[in-house]
């Protein structure tokens, strides 16, 4: 399997990458913050579930 090879990703999927990435970045630029201590499992799902999709894509043949 080749990791790194060339892809045309689809609008919905890099979008779904870039909420995915914005939201972990969330909480790591953000760890101190009650805000998002209180929330942190909602929104690593989140992040989860918005990354499998592109994830999946870019895999499959």
């Amino acid at each position: 399997m080749k990791l790194l090879r060339t892809k045309m990703w689809s609008w919905s999927n890099i979008g779904q990458l870039k909420v995915s990435v914005l939201l972990l970045g969330m909480i790591v630029g953000a760890y101190f913050n009650d805000f998002v201590i209180h929330y942190v499992w909602i929104i690593l799902i989140a992040a989860g579930l918005l990354a499998i999709r592109p994830a999946v894509a870019y895999l499959k043949d």
